[in-house]
């Protein structure tokens, strides 16, 4: 009987509450559809509304049919900040010069033993060698020969160290650090024929030391081959500090290079206050080499997997992986997304350094779009000026570089030897 009449007040209680609950909806409802009449549509506000924007190669497709290729933002600029400059840039100095403790070459190198290197890939990659052999040297008491450029592999360039770098001052800017000559010495008449030998990549000073020293004392002449990675990262900050003087320093471009890119740094600046300048790596063996996949279908796994196959020792790797942890080369499109993001804004001057782009104009297209006034050195040079360089693919990469060390902002869409040697430079 007690639990009836329970049930009995429990139902009474909800008859009340539901008119109450319809009266306060009535009144929400009510009060909402007043308001839609006063805020603007989404269509009549400037904060919504965006306007279509089709590709200026080709602004509409098929026949009749306005159909856009890509959405490009309106908007793109940040004026409430300076996006040109860092306010922590007065905060990086120079570190290169060695310590007192750091012995001068003439009282540390052995005499009659040389170390000679050829380096591997391409001008950044060889660059890198050059600096780690200079160190390699210093931790034998070596004298070094002017390293040996490589002339054989995917690059196919076979300019002489002299003719991109500036041998002379690479040589006496060194003088105190280590002791180079520009070729191998003569024994009983006859240029003397170094042992050739291969380290292991990362080797330390005391790899260097078991392995080398060893043979060097012995042989007399050593020529380390394939001289890339050879040497580890972490090292004693004097050895440290004369890479950064071998890298920043001592590597100077031979004078023709330094003129032309002063010429292509020039007329960017002809139109704009400020450039940015892209390394764009997006061509078929980078994109081969990474592993990674960007949707062209059964094309685009067969053609970058006959490339591949150039690298017999390369691993299988995961695409979907590599894309999802950040491992892959960014795609031309991505670094226009990236760059509008950032508040870059669509009169913003780009200058990019690349190679052959994988997909060609098909691919740049969305980044053009994004940043009309888009440069390279074949577009603001004569085929003219171009042509003591053009046979010679260091001596264009020397070109890119130029201008991308003098650029007011650097972007890479992969971290390579470029981006790491240009960001040192930043603060060397």
């Amino acid at each position: 009987m007690a639990l009836s009449r329970r049930r009995h007040q429990h139902h009474n209680r909800t008859r009340c509450l539901i008119p109450a609950i319809s009266s306060v909806s009535a009144a929400l409802f009510l009060l909402f559809f007043c308001f839609s009449f006063l805020v603007p549509s989404p269509g009549d506000s400037d904060h919504f509304h965006q306007t279509r924007h089709y590709s200026s190669m080709n602004d509409v497709i098929g026949e009749g049919n306005e159909v856009p290729v890509f959405r490009v933002p309106t908007s793109g600029g940040v004026y409430d900040r300076d996006i040109w400059t860092s306010k922590n840039a007065q905060f990086y100095y120079g570190c290169s010069n060695c310590s007192i403790k750091f012995a001068k070459a003439k009282d540390v190198t052995r005499p009659n033993h040389y170390l000679a290197i050829a380096t591997s890939g391409g001008l950044n990659q060889q660059r890198t060698g050059i600096t780690d052999a200079v160190v390699a040297a210093r931790m034998l008491n070596a004298t070094l020969i002017v390293p040996i450029l490589d002339k054989t592999s995917f690059w196919k360039d076979n300019s002489n160290f002299s003719e991109i770098f500036n041998v002379d001052r690479f040589i006496s800017y060194l003088a105190k650090d280590v002791e180079i000559v520009k070729e191998p010495p003569q024994r009983r008449g006859h240029i003397w024929a170094p042992y050739t030998m291969r380290v292991p990549r990362k080797c330390n000073d005391k790899c260097y030391t078991s392995r080398v020293l060893p043979v060097l004392l012995k042989k007399r002449a050593v020529m380390l081959t394939k001289f890339d990675y050879r040497l580890a990262n972490k090292l004693e900050t004097d050895l440290q500090k004369l890479r950064c003087r071998v890298n920043y320093h001592a590597l100077k471009f031979t004078d023709p290079i330094l003129e032309m890119g002063a010429k292509l740094v020039q007329r960017m600046r002809m139109n704009t206050k400020h450039y940015i300048a892209l390394h764009l790596r997006f061509e078929p063996d980078m994109l081969a080499f990474s592993g990674c996949y960007y949707g062209g279908g059964d094309k685009e796994k067969i053609e970058l997997g006959k490339i591949r196959r150039r690298w017999k020792t390369l691993h299988i790797s995961n695409p979907d992986k590599g894309r999802r942890q950040g491992r892959c080369p960014l795609t031309p499109e991505e670094v226009g997304l990236m760059l509008r993001a950032l508040g870059y804004g669509r009169d913003t001057h780009i200058y990019v350094a690349s190679g052959e782009v994988y997909g060609g104009e098909e691919t740049l297209a969305p980044l053009k779009a994004h940043f009309p006034n888009f440069y390279s050195k074949e577009t603001i040079s004569r085929k003219q000026e171009l042509e003591p360089f053009s046979a010679f693919s260091s001596r264009m990469a020397a070109l890119d570089f130029i201008v991308c060390d003098e650029s007011d902002v650097f972007v890479t869409n992969n971290n390579g030897n470029m981006a790491k040697i240009l960001a040192g430079r930043r603060y060397a």
